[in-house]
């Protein structure tokens, strides 16, 4: 589960209980490591990311399932008052 939390115009905390019901053999710190090692990719992705303004308006870029959540953020923003562009 990611649950989004908007800081400011330019920051969002993000949320991330983790828990699995799988490889209880792997000590939950071996676990942890590796998400935070995705999590690092994703952010350092995310911060080079240009332009910095995030298109509210889905018809503009394409999506694939994997893209669920962030579609679903927002539409969230969009529903919230947000403009065409949200700026991250």
């Amino acid at each position: 589960m990611n649950a989004a939390s908007p800081v400011s115009a330019r920051q969002t905390r993000m949320f991330a209980p983790i828990a699995r019901n799988f490889d209880l053999h792997i000590p939950p710190e071996e676990v942890h490591a590796f998400n935070l090692r995705v999590f690092e990719e994703d952010r350092l992705m995310v911060e080079t990311q240009r332009p910095e303004r995030l298109p509210l308006d889905l018809t503009l870029e394409a999506h694939i399932p994997a893209d669920r959540s962030s579609v679903a953020y927002r539409r969230g923003l969009k529903r919230m008052g947000f403009g065409e562009f949200f700026l991250v």
